[in-house]
Order: structure tokens, then C-alpha cells, then sequence
């Protein structure tokens, strides 16, 4: 883990537009998490936290959160990412979709987006909207200094429906 000096911060804001590059990212990856919510989605696309959260969702989020306090991107991915079922997300699919709708160019950026399950130990149904089966998943945009950027709520596990429960 490392820590950044104050005369090694260059703040400039971050948009789903923006490039980082390799070095960035890789900082970033090292610095502790501080949550950040500029770029998320209050309905624009159908997977925004304009969605209700139902039974325990919302407690969920916030116990996520908790876990993730103090603590890199690597460190949780080393620490278990796969049992928080906390994984990278490639920009195709659902996803791409998803950001086409958006701005055409947000995939040209190539964002280092990620994803994790509010209830990691969920060993129900598949999630399906049809049924009103859930089991939200959250997406975030790796930012620069450690900054994710909480994008998405996905209660029905269909931006990236091809990862594992």
C-alpha cells in the first residue's frame, strides 16, 4: 500500500470519458478506496440508483463498503475478491451497451470498470427479473488515487449475467 504526498497530487476531475493511463491505474489499484459518486446513475439507463433497494439491499451496500474501508483494490482482490465475488469487468456485452447509451466514446477510453455481489453468499435462484428474483450486483469505475466511482445498480445480475453466483 502506498501513500501519496501532497506535492504528488495533481487533482483534475475524472469523467467516464476519461483516459488514464497504465501508471495511473496502477496507483490507484494500490491507494486506499475512497468512494466517490460524480459518475453515478440516478436513471439514465435502467441500472441506476434510481431503482428501489428491497429486504436488506441497502444494509448490504453499506456492509460491502465497510468492508472495502481502509483497504486497496488489491488488497480485497488478493484478500478473497473471488468469495466478496469482486471481479473486473470487461467493457463488452450488457456493459457496452450500457455506456453506448451514454456516449458512444466511454469504451474507446477503456475505463477499468469492476463489479461486486451485495450478498457474496447468495445460493438462491438465479437472479431473473421475470420472477422479481434479485441478486444486485454494484459496478464502479476505478478513478485515479484510489477513487472508485459507483456507477450502477444492477439488482437483477444482468449487465455481466455470464459470471458465476
Amino acid at each position: 500500500m502506498s501513500f501519496l504526498c501532497e506535492d504528488e497530487i495533481e487533482l483534475r476531475p475524472v469523467s467516464l470519458n476519461t483516459k488514464l493511463n497504465n501508471e495511473e491505474y496502477t496507483s490507484s489499484l494500490n491507494q486506499i478506496i475512497s468512494v466517490q459518486y460524480n459518475q453515478i446513475d440516478l436513471g439514465k439507463t435502467g441500472y441506476g440508483f434510481d431503482q428501489k433497494f428491497e429486504g436488506n439491499e441497502a444494509n448490504l451496500y453499506f456492509m460491502r463498503m465497510k468492508e472495502f474501508a481502509g483497504r486497496t483494490i488489491n488488497d480485497v482482490i488478493n484478500d478473497g475478491g473471488k468469495n466478496l465475488h469482486f471481479f473486473r469487468t470487461d467493457i463488452r456485452g450488457n456493459i457496452k451497451k450500457v455506456f453506448d447509451g451514454i456516449d458512444e466514446n466511454i469504451a474507446k477510453t477503456n475505463p477499468m470498470i469492476f463489479h461486486f455481489a451485495l450478498d457474496p453468499e447468495y445460493k438462491g435462484e438465479c437472479a431473473d427479473r421475470k420472477k422479481g428474483t434479485r441478486n444486485p450486483r454494484i459496478y464502479f469505475m476505478v478513478g485515479i488515487y484510489g477513487m472508485i466511482h459507483i456507477l450502477f445498480f444492477d439488482p437483477y445480475h444482468e449487465i455481466n449475467p455470464n459470471i458465476n453466483m
